[in-house]
């Protein structure tokens, strides 16, 4: 065998594979979708979900105060899709702490899968205060895999009849959320509060949350 020959062979590989492995760990670093500081507890993380096309941006209000890490608290998200030029306007609330900021990938069926999956359903109570206090309102919101609720939008089997962006005028004028469970269990935390204005303006400046 030709030692010089083989050994350079030897060489290449180790560089192909060094060069792949390089590779994957950034892939796997972009795919952590670690969102951004922009503000004081404010967060934002954009993309684009390359299995279904789908553009996305999660703008993020911490409760927090002091130096407790974002992954640690309760959160407030609003997010804002476009997928085949429709846009979606989402709202989500985690009442727990979690370093899972990832996006919710679209249901996209298969020919092995071909049903979206049936996650359960909590029910939640909001109310906005400002100069003045609105109604108690009392949505379903269906509880993702990992934990965090997402508001159910109007849609065949929801019972909703109001789109997220009907809560975002209310917001607009009383734009302290107050919001929890409507019949909490046990070890469920209680109501959170949080102050929306900054999250608000961040909203108005997103091109993908416009209807």
């Amino acid at each position: 065998m030709n030692t010089a020959r083989y050994a350079a062979d030897m060489h290449s590989r180790i560089v192909q594979l060094a060069v792949l492995a390089i590779c994957m760990f950034a892939l796997r670093l972009a795919d952590a979708q670690t969102p951004e500081t922009v503000g004081e507890n404010l967060l934002r993380m954009e993309g684009t979900d390359a299995a279904s096309g789908t553009r996305f941006v999660r703008l993020i209000l911490l409760l927090k105060t002091g130096d407790a890490a974002p992954e640690s608290v309760p959160r407030f998200t609003v997010e804002c899709q476009e997928r085949n030029r429709k846009r979606t306007l989402n709202w989500l609330i985690r009442f727990d702490g979690s370093p899972d900021f990832a996006f919710q990938k679209p249901f996209v069926a298969t020919n092995d899968d071909l049903f979206p999956p049936q996650n359960p359903t909590a029910e939640l109570k909001m109310r906005f205060e400002g100069y003045m206090r609105s109604p108690e309102f009392k949505r379903k919101w269906e509880v993702l895999p990992g934990g965090e609720l997402r508001y159910r939008n109007p849609a065949a089997g929801s019972p909703n009849l109001d789109d997220p962006r009907h809560f975002t005028v209310w917001l607009n004028s009383l734009p302290e959320l107050r919001i929890g469970y409507v019949k909490p269990a046990a070890g469920q935390p209680g109501e959170l509060v949080f102050q929306t204005k900054p999250l608000l303006e961040l909203v108005k400046k997103a091109e993908l949350c416009q209807p």
